[in-house]
């Protein structure tokens, strides 16, 4: 298929970016950049590339006179639903089971979700971050079309490491400041562990229920675009 070579160009130093650039941005090689960009012969593969990493939709880069009308229909799927249903579940049975602390439940959630987003924000933007998290909700429903869908995926990814490392970090902090001023918590080795993982444990909670299949989610949503 041939797409408007001059639409490219534009949004390309729109970006400020380079051939090589934007060859690293949409995962396509810098040659295959030069021969759209010098030719206006693209793929389909090529072309979704582009239009998710513009943030567009592939008609947008279309020749006008080739550009046809798209429906997006919103997709409803209650089985993403069911892993939020079981973290509502499961942190209310944890406070109550575990609790030791009630500032420290907080912060421990706190520590976790809001350093793991900044840290995200850092790499990818907070306009980019703010739109990831905004559309958690296509866990249950999702348009039929979406673009910039592969960096999200990423982003999503760079937040489920951001999240655990942030734990570890905060749960080592938490066991060596106990034992340098509270050493006799490790008479009671139960109550010490339930502390210290408490960083950790809402990690895996809201990372493995929440983002983790929002992200698998989204690679769906990818495959069905790509062969559509």
């Amino acid at each position: 298929m041939t797409i408007s070579t001059q639409k490219l160009i534009k949004l390309r130093k729109e970006q400020g970016w380079s051939q090589e650039k934007l060859a690293v941005m949409s995962g396509l090689s810098e040659r295959t950049i030069q021969r759209i960009e010098k030719n206006g012969a693209c793929s389909l593969e090529s072309l979704s590339a582009l239009a998710q990493t513009f943030n567009i939709t592939p008609n947008q880069l279309k020749p006008d006179e080739e550009v046809a009308p798209q429906t997006i229909t919103q997709i409803i799927d209650y089985s993403g639903a069911f892993s939020l249903f079981i973290l509502g579940l499961v942190i209310p049975a944890i406070v109550l089971l575990t609790g030791t602390n009630g500032p420290w439940e907080l912060a421990s959630f706190v520590l976790v979700m809001l350093i793991s987003i900044t840290f995200t924000a850092m790499t990818y933007g907070f306009k980019s971050t703010y739109h990831l998290l905004n559309n958690t909700s296509w866990l249950v429903r999702y348009p039929s079309f979406a673009p910039n869908l592969k960096n999200m995926i990423a982003q999503a990814g760079a937040l489920i490491r951001n999240a655990y490392i942030t734990a570890v970090i905060a749960s080592i902090v938490a066991a060596t400041t106990l034992l340098v001023h509270q050493p006799q918590m490790t008479d009671n080795i139960p109550l010490f562990l339930a502390i210290i993982c408490r960083p950790v444990i809402y990690a895996m909670l809201f990372m493995e229920f929440w983002i983790r299949p929002y992200q698998r989610k989204m690679k769906r949503m990818l495959a069905d675009q790509q062969n559509s």
